[in-house]
């Protein structure tokens, strides 16, 4: 009965172990590697850079490199020789191909190969890469440069030269001359930055010398530059300027390499720039405004309007409104433009102007958009993160030639309600020390008007109140309203506070007699010290002691009177 080859082999293997086991000088002679029962080919595929050399002698042992590893590089191996282990005879042989493709580690591993020579073939692989037409031969197993080992798990490791061409770009401005300082970023498709032959991202890339860009070893693929900065006063035009390097032709001998500009490469000969649209906004014509809440200001959009704006697809200037801020239904356009040329809307809080008549606006260098509004009564200023209310406005354009764009109006008016409060201290007249409690007040106008704050940012204590009164003294004879509007208010008192006097009874301090006018002012609370004295009057019982005493006074005052009057009266008879 015929002997399998792989039987045959685990039978030579087996005779080895007891060759090593009885003449270890043997064993010495012949060290196999790998697993004789499976003999495995492993390709592990590289990339390199053109000119970098052929690298190190290949000896089948598996080894570190480091390198890019290509996916997807097709193989065929076709056995041509045959390998009897038993007379060490090798015979050629026609045998089948067998194919296999590298994966995302540049790996391809052939296992459970029959004994003997196979040529091995890259028949395809990524564009990126010149394949490698001429085949190769591996041995397996296969016999080390000194002949002490088989080796049964070969490993190679071929690389591929990456393909590199020069590209070059002309950028024109709006006079059709070159235009030089124009930066540009360049791309692969899908948005990566591209990369030199060390790997490295290619930098931001500047026009000069008449307009050109020179980029020098750039990989196979698709590409595009993107314009990220033009000189000062000029639009960008981010419009992707495609190309692609490529393999125009190959052949067994040699292939051949160039970049292909894609349609509109540069824009039909022709890319102009103009000057971009700007926006500026401010309230009264300042930085920052401080104003009474629910009193009308003017927001001022000040809108620098691009030369070509006869040409724009898109314009739209948008203010969304702080919520402590309110629109008051009124708004205009400065001369050289007609409201209009505009679509005005309002979405709550949203104010928006879509330019509808773009030639309306041509010919203009900038135009004003002016609207009112005014703080709500109930705008509340988190002193301790915010100096007062920003907002800022924007611009949304498409100048239909590749940019669409928004733009803010860049550093925010401040609108500050004016705010102030006091700070009420209610202490004895002689000893300011000691403070009263239980005092009550209410704020007025000055006809005597009790201040109503209902929905206001008002409040009475850190508490939102409706009216100011029953103002209340607290343990420490104080109460305190803030977020007044500033000007002059009366403080007037109510209810007096009260005292214990030596024997334990229940006194009242004197009441005001007039309000105290008090002046807010922005900024931290007014201090308002109001100063009570003890009315120290005492009234006698009614019917009491004291009214006996109080009319015998009266009656001995009189008598004494009469007295005196019957004296005169008896002077006068006499001497009469």
């Amino acid at each position: 009965m015929a002997v399998s080859k792989k039987k045959k082999l685990n039978l030579v293997f087996v005779f080895a172990l007891l060759a090593a086991l009885f003449f270890p000088q043997m064993a010495l002679a012949v060290t196999p590697i790998g697993d004789p029962s499976n003999p495995t080919l492993t390709i592990q595929k590289f990339e390199q850079e053109p000119d970098t050399g052929a690298g190190l002698e290949g000896t089948g042992m598996p080894v570190e490199i480091i390198g890019k590893k290509v996916q997807g590089v097709t193989y065929e191996i076709t056995q041509t020789h045959s390998f009897n282990p038993e007379d060490n005879e090798w015979s050629e042989f026609n045998g089948d191909t067998i194919e296999g493709t590298t994966g995302a580690d540049g790996i391809v591993v052939f296992s459970n190969l029959e004994l003997g020579r196979y040529e091995i073939v890259e028949v395809s692989g990524p564009d990126h890469i010149l394949l490698n037409k001429e085949p190769f031969y591996v041995d397996i197993p296969m016999t080390n440069k000194e002949g002490t080992t088989l080796n049964y798990d070969v490993h190679v490791y071929p690389k591929n030269e990456t393909i590199r061409s020069n590209v070059e770009l002309n950028k024109v401005g709006e006079d059709e001359n070159p235009l030089d300082g124009v930066s540009f970023k360049l791309y692969k498709f899908g948005g990566t930055p591209a990369t030199d032959l060390e790997g490295n991202e290619i930098p931001t890339l500047v026009t000069k010398d008449g307009g050109k860009i020179n980029v020098s070893g750039l990989a196979a693929g698709k590409y595009y530059f993107q314009e990220t900065g033009v000189p000062a006063k000029y639009a960008l035009n981010n419009t992707e300027i495609e190309f692609e390097i490529k393999k125009t032709s190959e052949t067994r001998d040699g292939i051949t390499v160039e970049w292909t500009p894609e349609p509109g490469f540069v824009n039909d000969g022709v890319v102009t720039n103009y000057y971009s649209p700007e926006i500026k906004k401010d309230a009264n014509g300042q930085q920052h405004l401080r104003i009474n809440r629910d009193t009308e200001f003017d927001y001022n959009l000040t809108i620098k309007i691009p030369g070509d704006i006869g040409k724009y697809k898109k314009f739209v200037v948008t203010d969304n409104l702080d919520p402590r801020l309110a629109y008051t239904g009124t708004w205009d356009v400065s001369e050289g433009a007609s409201k209009e040329d505009f679509k005005f809307t309002q979405d709550g809080q949203l104010l928006t102007w879509a330019v509808e008549d773009f030639e309306g606006l041509s010919g203009n260098e900038e135009i004003i958009i002016t609207f009112k509004a005014k703080i709500l009564p109930d705008a509340v200023i988190d002193k301790e993160k915010e100096e007062g209310i920003e907002n800022t406005a924007k611009l949304n354009f498409d100048n239909d030639n590749g940019w669409i764009k928004e733009v803010d109006s860049g550093e925010p008016p401040i609108v500050t309600p004016n705010d102030g409060g006091m700070q009420v201290i209610k202490m004895d007249a002689t000893d300011n020390t000691k403070l009263l409690p239980g005092a009550e007040f209410q704020l007025t106008d000055k006809e005597g008007n009790v201040i109503d704050v209902s929905d206001t940012s008002v409040r009475y204590n850190g508490n939102p109140i409706g009216q100011l009164k029953n103002l209340v003294t607290d343990e420490d004879g104080q109460f305190k309203i803030t977020g007044l509007t500033p000007g002059t208010y009366y403080l007037e008192e109510t209810k007096a506070p009260t005292y214990k006097n030596d024997k334990e009874e229940t006194k009242s301090y004197r009441l005001l007699a007039q309000p105290v006018k008090v002046t807010i002012l922005h900024g931290e609370p007014t201090k308002v010290e109001v100063k009570n004295s003890k009315s120290d009057w005492l009234l006698p019982t009614t019917g009491g002691i004291g009214t006996v005493l109080f009319t015998s006074g009266g009656l001995s005052l009189m008598l004494a009177a009469m007295v005196l009057y019957a004296r005169r009266r008896k002077s006068e008879s006499n001497a009469a």
